[in-house]
C-alpha cells in the first residue's frame, strides 16, 4: 500500500481505517487512475460503485471500492462529477459487475455510462421522473401522484413514532407480565417444597 501511496502522491490519498485508504482525484484522472490500479496494481476485485448526491455543491460523489486477490485492505476511489452534466466512462470490460452497478446508479441517479452495452430497467419500469435517489425527488408528492386513492388524512394513517412507543410499551409490559408470572411459579415451587419437607 505504502508503494501504491508513493506512485500516486499527486493524488489525494487518506488512510481512514487500519485497512481502509481513500483516493480523491478530479475526473478527468479516474479512467487513468482505474486501469493502473487494475493492470500494475493487482485490483481484480469491484467491491461496489456508489453515488452520493451532494446537491448543496451542484456534484455527485462516485466512489470505486477495490480489492486485491489478499482482500487484506479496501482502496476507495473517489471523484466528483456536476449533477447537470452526469456521464462516466464505463469500466464493465474490466470489472464484469461493474455492468450491474452502473446500470443501477443510471436508474436511480440519472448518470449516464454512454459505452455501457445494456442501460435498460433495472428496477424500475416505465419511470418517467426524476432518477428517485436524487436528493430533489419528492417522494411524497409522487407517492401522492401516483396514489390519488390515498389522501393526506385517511382514517387509518398511523403516526409511525406513536405506533412504535406503543409497541415498546407493550412488549415490556408483557415481559413483566412474564417475569412476575415465573416468580410467582417458583414461589409455589419453593412453598411446595418446603411442605414435603416438614412432612
Amino acid at each position: 500500500m505504502q508503494n501504491i501511496i508513493e506512485k500516486l502522491s499527486e493524488f489525494e490519498v487518506e488512510q481512514k481505517e487500519s485497512y481502509l485508504y481513500k483516493i480523491t482525484l478530479e475526473i478527468r484522472d479516474l479512467e487513468t487512475v482505474l486501469l493502473k490500479l487494475y493492470n500494475e496494481y493487482g485490483y481484480i476485485t469491484l467491491d461496489s460503485l456508489n453515488c452520493r448526491d451532494d446537491i448543496e455543491d451542484g456534484k455527485f460523489c462516485i466512489t470505486y471500492c477495490l480489492q486485491t486477490d489478499i482482500r487484506d485492505h479496501i482502496l476507495m476511489v473517489q471523484t466528483f462529477i456536476d449533477r447537470e452534466n452526469v456521464s462516466l466512462i464505463t469500466m464493465h470490460k474490466i470489472w464484469p459487475q461493474a455492468e450491474i452497478m452502473e446500470r443501477e446508479m443510471h436508474e436511480m441517479f440519472g448518470v449516464d455510462f454512454p459505452s455501457h452495452p445494456s442501460l435498460i430497467d433495472f428496477a424500475l419500469e416505465y419511470w418517467d421522473d426524476i432518477p428517485p435517489l436524487r436528493r430533489d425527488f419528492d417522494t411524497l408528492a409522487y407517492v401522492e401522484k401516483m396514489n390519488p386513492f390515498r389522501p393526506n388524512q385517511r382514517d387509518d394513517n398511523l403516526d409511525v413514532k406513536e405506533e412504535m412507543k406503543k409497541r415498546r410499551e407493550a412488549k415490556k409490559a408483557a415481559k413483566l407480565k412474564a417475569e412476575e408470572a415465573k416468580k410467582k411459579e417458583e414461589a409455589l415451587k419453593a412453598k411446595s417444597e418446603e411442605v414435603k419437607n416438614e412432612q
